[in-house]
C-alpha cells in the first residue's frame, strides 16, 4: 500500500511541473511603414532563463510579398512569473486592416518552444 502512495504522489509531483510555453496575440500592430509589433506571451519559463526569440516570420496572405521578419531578437532574463509579454517589433511592410499569418521560435532557456498563429493588423490609430 505504502509504495502504491508513493508512486501515485510521484506521478502527481511530474505533472504538476510544467514546461515553458508561448503564444502569439491576434493583433499585431503597424508602427510605421516599415516596422509590425507583434505581442507574445511566454508561459512559464523559470527565472534567470534567457528570453529570446529565436526567429519570426509573418504574411499578409491577400497581399503576397508582404511579410514581417525578424530573428534573434533577445529579452532580459526570465522573472519567473507565470505570463511574461513580449513585445517583438518586426522588419515589415505590412499595412493595417489585413489578416496576417505567422509563425516563429521562442527560446526560454535552453528550451525552443514553436509558435504560430494569425490575426488582423491594425495602425496606432486603432483602425
Amino acid at each position: 500500500m505504502a509504495a502504491i502512495v508513493v508512486a501515485l504522489l510521484g506521478a502527481a509531483s511530474a505533472r504538476s511541473s510544467t514546461e515553458p510555453s508561448a503564444t502569439v496575440e491576434n493583433i499585431a500592430t503597424v508602427v510605421t511603414a516599415n516596422v509590425t509589433n507583434f505581442e507574445f506571451n511566454l508561459y512559464d519559463c523559470p527565472a534567470g532563463d534567457e528570453i529570446v526569440i529565436v526567429d519570426w516570420l509573418a504574411e499578409q496572405p491577400a497581399r503576397p510579398g508582404n511579410q514581417a521578419e525578424a530573428a534573434l531578437q533577445p529579452y532580459s532574463l526570465s522573472t519567473g512569473e507565470q505570463v511574461q509579454h513580449l513585445t517583438l517589433s518586426a522588419a515589415s511592410d505590412f499595412i493595417a486592416g489585413e489578416r496576417w499569418e505567422g509563425s516563429g521560435t521562442v527560446a526560454c532557456g535552453t528550451v525552443l518552444i514553436p509558435v504560430s498563429g494569425s490575426g488582423q493588423t491594425k495602425s496606432l490609430n486603432g483602425v
